[in-house]
């Protein structure tokens, strides 16, 4: 009995990890439900729509997509802080509501503790478009009216904390100019506003303008990345005349924390190669939404980086949430 006793408990353990393994290894048995913040017909909700078929077919298994907005993103990321954390609930979401939001105000949850990365899906480059009676083509005349007309210039964007008001803010603090920032409830309004003329700018990810610009009822004069973007490269990077100016925006996949790193590197793996379909990449890169794909610690080092980067930038400007 002394020796049975142990060799039972080995046996035991030995099961129950084999048992672990073979689940993760057939992982997924069952449907995966991809939780979106924010209402239908968002870039989180192009995105989710795109690789929906892939995986689907690839893991033989549904994948839902579930919209749930409200309380400013945090109703639907509490629905995944809150799901059983087995990888069968995951979050797609922005950087805006995992970087910077919780820096100007308080949210039921923590970036960091609550949530386990899986992988960046795409960056949503932003541009400044304005209306096209503003005397400027470039950013350099941008930059010069705005300084011959200080708080005379009004820019539209998203709203308070969004990526979008973030780099307004950065573009005065760089440029030595005085935007006045006009919070609106999307990026849609506040475009619509700058081609009627009630607003002489707005920032926005150029998925959005780009129709405008195109059509001569906005102009885009910049983007906030670092190099000019290969799908328009006939538009300047700011940075060309603002050196160093880069303000972006991205949208990511998380899951609840404890989620077993299985499932993880399951997870990783299926929707990095969902993502990287050529038919998928290229109709994203054509809607200004180049893919990313990267690694959980990328990913994770992204959030955290970000978090202090404009913690730090919206106690400099105090910046708050209204």
């Amino acid at each position: 009995m002394i020796v049975a006793a142990p060799r039972a408990m080995l046996a035991a353990v030995v099961l129950a990890a084999a048992s672990f393994a073979a689940s993760a290894q057939d992982f997924p048995t069952r449907p995966i439900t991809i939780v979106l913040p924010y209402p239908p017909g968002a870039s989180t909700e192009q995105v989710a729509r795109m690789i929906q078929p892939v995986m689907q077919e690839r893991l033989k298994q549904p994948v839902v997509i579930e919209n749930k907005p409200g309380g400013n993103g945090s109703i639907g990321t509490m629905a995944v802080k809150n799901a059983t954390p087995d990888g069968y609930t995951i979050l797609l979401t922005t950087n805006a509501l995992m970087t910077i939001v919780p820096n100007v105000q308080t949210m039921p949850f923590d970036p960091l503790k609550d949530f386990v990365p899986l992988t960046t899906a795409i960056r949503g480059i932003l541009g400044i478009a304005i209306n096209p009676k503003l005397p400027a083509k470039t950013v350099a005349e941008f930059i010069a009216y705005a300084k011959a007309n200080p708080k005379k210039v009004h820019y539209g964007t998203a709203g308070i904390g969004s990526p979008q008001h973030m780099a307004g803010l950065l573009l005065n603090r760089e440029a030595g100019i005085d935007l006045v920032h006009v919070p609106y409830k999307g990026g849609a309004p506040a475009a619509n506003d700058a081609v009627g003329g009630h607003i002489q700018a707005v920032i926005a990810t150029i998925s959005s303008t780009l129709g405008q610009h195109k059509t001569g009822l906005l102009r885009i004069i910049g983007i906030g990345e670092k190099e000019r973007f290969a799908g328009q490269p006939d538009i300047q990077a700011i940075a060309e005349t603002v050196p160093g100016f880069e303000a972006t925006s991205w949208l990511a996949f998380y899951a609840p924390a404890g989620t077993p790193k299985e499932a993880v590197e399951a997870l990783n793996r299926e929707l990095v190669h969902a993502l990287n379909t050529p038919e998928v990449k290229k109709k994203l890169f054509d809607l200004g939404l180049p893919v990313v794909a990267d690694k959980p610690d990328e990913l994770g080092k992204r959030t955290r980086d970000e978090l202090k980067l404009w913690g730090d930038i919206a106690r400099a400007m105090n910046v708050r949430a209204e």
